[in-house]
């Protein structure tokens, strides 16, 4: 298991949404020692979508904020 493979030098800055997403991640984390599965996630940020919520996780991926443990549940680790 490798966290921080795949992700950009430095970090970019998020939007509005992504921020508010991001700071509920750590909340959760913070509050259960785990992170959230993508269906709480779902349902914390009044998303629709479980898609949408992939694409999020992914978007904070790519700025260098989270990173994702392949192939394990609840596997969001904020960096």
């Amino acid at each position: 298991m490798s966290i921080g493979k795949g992700i950009t030098e430095g970090k970019m800055g998020l939007t509005q949404k992504q921020a508010k997403f991001l700071a509920v991640i750590k909340d959760f984390i913070a509050q259960n020692g785990y992170s959230p599965s993508y269906e709480e996630m779902k349902q914390m940020n009044g998303m629709r979508s479980k898609s949408h919520v992939h694409a999020m996780v992914y978007a904070l991926k790519k700025r260098g904020y989270v990173d994702v443990i392949r192939h394990s549940k609840r596997s969001i680790v904020v960096l």
